[in-house]
């Protein structure tokens, strides 16, 4: 289990914010634009082969790994390994005001159906994945109350180590957990200490596999290269080439 080394002080904070539930999210808020999004947009995109990805298990027989990079996204089979059709951004996200995604991860918690959370910027925008719905965008800030991060690298659900679905956001050489249920930020770490032998101060990107190995695989994206970890034993399993781990995926080649 991560230790998380920075934890909220009791009442420090006081969740002022706390009752700002995901709920909420359905409108955009009117301070939110296309416009203001360019300017809290981060520099990460610009080293990351693979800027964002998520597994969808809902539209095909076998899981899809989406994949990320600038205005495109590629699919990948995971459990042929297989690289299956390239896209826009635009096309198959239709309505998300973001012409590329910085993170993204699913909430299966908060609504009847499937919602994607898509990160760019210093904002969110949320996407049901059933029925291929633009529904809203927010400010992390607003929506992610005491996490101390303007944006977000990379995000993962952890549903293993607590009682409740625990939510990874990484942000540079750090990373905060976030209680989803509870909408309570729980603290910050760092890299180093969190995810021991893992050769990247940051992370482009990350997802959870679920299907390979006996324990859930934590799969790190940094340039063009990938490492695994074990979630479970908190292991570092090995580094590989996103070229030799995802043939055929059309980035960074």
């Amino acid at each position: 289990m991560k230790k998380l080394f920075v934890l909220i002080l009791a009442g420090s904070l006081a969740f002022v914010n706390q009752s700002c539930q995901k709920s909420n999210m359905k409108d955009p808020l009117s301070t939110e634009t296309a416009t203001t999004l360019k300017s809290g947009v981060n520099a990460k995109a610009a080293g990351a082969c693979y800027s964002a990805t998520y597994v969808d298990t809902w539209h095909y027989a076998t899981p899809q790994l989406y994949i990320f990079h600038d205005n495109q996204y590629a699919r990948y089979d995971v459990l042929t390994n297989t690289y299956k059709s390239l896209n826009g951004i635009s096309n198959g996200y239709p309505g998300v005001p973001f012409s590329s995604f910085d993170a993204t991860y699913i909430d299966t918690w908060h609504y009847s159906t499937p919602q994607l959370y898509i990160f760019r910027g210093n904002q969110y925008a949320r996407y049901d994945i059933l029925t291929n719905t633009y529904q809203g965008l927010n400010s992390i800030a607003n929506g992610y109350p005491g996490v101390p991060f303007t944006t977000i690298d990379a995000a993962y659900v952890d549903t293993w180590h607590y009682a409740t679905p625990q939510l990874y956001l990484f942000s540079g050489t750090q990373y905060a957990r976030y209680d989803i249920l509870t909408n309570t930020f729980m603290g910050v770490n760092s890299i180093a200490n969190g995810y021991p032998g893992v050769p990247f101060s940051t992370f482009n990107a990350t997802y959870v596999d679920t299907w390979h190995y006996p324990t859930p695989q934590l799969y790190i994206f940094n340039g063009t290269q990938y490492a695994r970890y074990d979630i479970l034993t908190n292991t570092f399993m090995g580094v590989n080439s996103n070229a030799n781990g995802y043939p055929g995926v059309p980035f960074c080649l």
